[in-house]
């Protein structure tokens, strides 16, 4: 894997980052072998590296991140551009909620990656990947709020409950996709408010960030290990931080939904149902 130290000291300064023109490869066609060989390459050597290192107990935060930022280098070598902006909106501002869309698993490795540059982060988590075999033992070993997408409220309650403890007392953001599900085009109307009503409980701003990731498309046998798409560049932009009152939860929530449709609407690349 890449010395990641360099990337995270130069887009800690700048919150943002494009595929130089040397890095990226030549742009593979679209076909079941370029699918199964980032499958093989991307997906699976993160996820066999990081099982393997929390099995040796050396499962660490660089390591982590390694293994996420993993996935963008070898999307560029599949000659597949990655362009970042706006994450210099996380510097100072201390914990936080940041809300996202839900493409496909590859968020889900990459966006904790890009947040922890700035600060520590824990995940809202499907309770499913948390007992998976060997990953259920890596996602473990990380700061993690599972939820069983089963019980709506129940999992309120868990997120609400711990997320407000990772962020008052361990001076951790936390990470959560509102929309629940992996969906291949962004609902604003199904975009729920359980981020912007963790941080008006905790008093934390709430941040939204727009993936544009369906270079990873959902597998049609699982979800995880899905087609890729190498004509489409993989995106993510952050906006701007925004305070939390019981008097502009609604406004708050707008602002984050507007922001991630917006961008989404700009690339051209997800359909945008408002």
């Amino acid at each position: 894997m890449h010395d990641i130290r360099p990337f995270m000291d130069a887009f800690r300064e700048t919150g943002s980052y494009r595929t130089p023109a040397e890095r990226l490869g030549k742009l593979r066609k679209n076909s079941w072998w370029t699918s199964f060989v980032y499958n093989v390459r991307g997906l699976g050597g993160s996820m066999g590296r990081a099982t393997w290192l929390s099995h040796l107990g050396k499962f660490h935060d660089l390591q982590w991140q390694e293994c996420g930022l993993h996935l963008l280098w070898e999307t560029e070598r599949m000659g597949t551009e990655v362009i970042i902006e706006g994450f210099e909106n996380l510097k100072g501002i201390g914990p936080a909620v940041v809300v996202g869309n839900h493409m496909s698993l590859y968020e889900t490795f990459a966006c904790p990656a890009l947040v922890r540059i700035f600060g520590d982060v824990a995940i809202v988590l499907k309770e499913s990947l948390m007992k998976a075999p060997l990953l259920g033992q890596t996602f473990a070993t990380r700061k993690m709020i599972p939820v069983s997408r089963k019980d709506p409220k129940a999992d309120l309650k868990a997120v609400l409950t711990h997320g407000e403890r990772f962020l008052r007392e361990d001076n951790t953001s936390v990470l959560l996709y509102p929309q629940g599900t992996r969906q291949s085009y962004f609902d604003c109307r199904k975009f729920n408010t359980l981020g912007v009503k963790l941080a008006q409980n905790a008093g934390v701003p709430v941040v939204p960030i727009a993936a544009q990731t369906a270079f990873l498309g959902v597998g049609r046998y699982t979800k995880d290990f899905g087609p890729v798409d190498t004509s489409v560049p993989v995106r993510f932009a952050c906006g701007p931080a925004i305070q939390v009152t019981r008097a502009n939860a609604k406004e708050a929530q707008a602002q984050c939904v507007d922001f991630i449709a917006s961008k989404l609407e700009e690339w051209g690349c997800v359909e945008v149902r408002r």
